[in-house]
């Protein structure tokens, strides 16, 4: 099962890949985003997650193209940037440890060698 992180991560894959911005943006929500249920995210995420949600929604199906497909052709190029910015945003909260976690996940301080006696020939300070 994917976690709300797996999904941002995933969707800012494919934000970051080739192609045009509107069509990575809509690939992003459709195939990624659309499943996140706004209440499993922190609360400080939630409207910035929901305004992303009403704005890849807003469009109305028309023939073949989704409510999504058909929001990503109505909008701008900036407003698609904006909303590529917001979806980033999210992750990097997401992936920010918490407060108790910081230790936990920094990377571990390492030494090769017990101290400079123990430096073979090669790399020792001459």
């Amino acid at each position: 099962m994917m976690t709300n992180r797996d999904r941002f991560r995933a969707a800012v894959g494919l934000l970051v890949g080739p192609g045009p911005l509107k069509q990575r943006l809509g690939d992003a929500f459709l195939n990624h985003l659309s499943e996140v249920c706004a209440d499993e995210l922190p609360r400080d995420l939630r409207a910035s997650y929901a305004a992303v949600a009403a704005a890849m929604q807003s469009g109305r199906r028309t023939g073949s193209l989704s409510p999504v497909a058909a929001s990503v052709l109505k909008m701008s190029e900036a407003d698609a940037a904006g909303h590529a910015q917001a979806i980033l945003s999210i992750f990097v909260a997401l992936d920010e440890p918490l407060p108790g976690q910081a230790a936990a996940r920094a990377a571990p301080m390492l030494r090769a060698v017990a101290d400079d006696q123990d430096l073979p020939a090669f790399l020792s300070r001459a």
